[in-house]
């Protein structure tokens, strides 16, 4: 009896692990907010990594991480280091291009509790209602990360950390302009 309940495990994981293994490795997940503002006045709070911790979800959701920052203020070079034992783990956040009022692209390095990277971009677009900034995030799933997302809906979890993230930029760039 147990030779056939194991036998069943075994059967139901490869069974998992081959499905996932045919499912895309690329993966991307985007938001986008309106901000009643010019892209001049929103660019400052995305090409730096001190002012975008300012917006971005991550600090509130893990209140014990540690935050530093190096490289230049602003632009290409300029760097985040977190650490925490909690659910952020450990890595680094690098802007890896900056192109003025349009975009800035951040390369992000996870180093705890799994090692993966992806690229993260924040671009601005003129609009009628002021600037329509899009946040997304790319990259590629390996065998476990496919098998992990068989289970966890990463578009609602990571799309959901986006839109308070969009939220609160758009108060503090609105706020500002008054």
């Amino acid at each position: 009896m147990l030779k056939k309940i194991l036998g069943g495990m075994a059967v139901v994981i490869l069974g998992i692990v081959a499905y996932a293994a045919l499912q895309s490795a690329d993966y991307q997940v985007s938001r986008e907010i309106v901000v009643k503002a010019s892209p001049e006045a929103v660019f400052p709070y995305i090409n730096s990594s001190k002012k975008s911790n300012e917006w971005m979800p991550w600090a509130a959701s893990d209140p014990e991480m540690k935050m530093t920052h190096s490289g230049p203020e602003e632009g290409v070079g300029s760097k985040s280091n977190w650490e925490s034992k909690g659910k952020m783990g450990t890595g680094e956040a690098e802007i890896v291009e900056s192109q003025p009022n349009q975009s800035v692209k951040t390369k992000l390095t996870y180093l705890k509790p799994m090692e993966m990277s992806q690229i993260a971009e924040v671009s601005l677009t003129p609009s009628a209602e002021g600037t329509l900034v899009r946040w997304s995030v790319a990259g590629r799933n390996d065998l476990i990360g496919r098998v992990v997302c068989l289970f966890m809906n990463m578009d609602k979890m990571v799309g959901g950390e986006f839109e308070k993230g969009l939220a609160n930029l758009k108060r503090m760039v609105e706020g500002s302009e008054t």
